[in-house]
């Protein structure tokens, strides 16, 4: 099975371990490239060095520094990362989010409170953004 490159862009530390405990349940081998804001995400995806091509992105939308629409948008403007599948992974239930994640074409994602829920739910999440193995 091959390795899948996941960009996760997220600063609770908290949540960075459970996403990390929800792929190694699901049984995702990947190398998680961790950034604690967009703003820094943008600078290193976008850099032309870039050694690597995520498989997926997970974004949470509430990061120091940046609005996540914002990063969807410009990270959905970058050639290479055009067809690389993204998806907002947050704590807002907030309807104006949700519809506004719509209207950008953004797949969204709730974080569910309860551990059990969390985990069942991202690692559905990035088996379904992954390639089929």
């Amino acid at each position: 099975m091959k390795t899948a490159q996941i960009v996760l862009i997220e600063d609770n530390p908290a949540d960075v371990e459970l996403v990390k405990l929800a792929f190694r349940e699901a049984g995702v081998q990947c190398e998680i490239t961790l950034f604690p804001n967009g703003r820094d995400a943008l600078k290193a995806l976008a850099a032309p060095n870039l050694s690597f091509l995520p498989s997926a992105i997970l974004l949470d939308l509430n990061t120091p520094r940046t609005d996540g629409f914002e990063v969807h948008l410009k990270l959905r403007q970058l050639p290479r990362l055009s067809q690389v599948p993204i998806a907002i992974l947050t704590s807002s239930r907030a309807r104006a989010d949700k519809h506004r994640a719509a209207i950008q074409g953004a797949r969204y994602v709730e974080k569910p409170s309860q551990l059990q829920d969390f985990l069942t739910t991202v690692g559905g999440l990035i088996k379904e953004l992954l390639p089929p193995a």
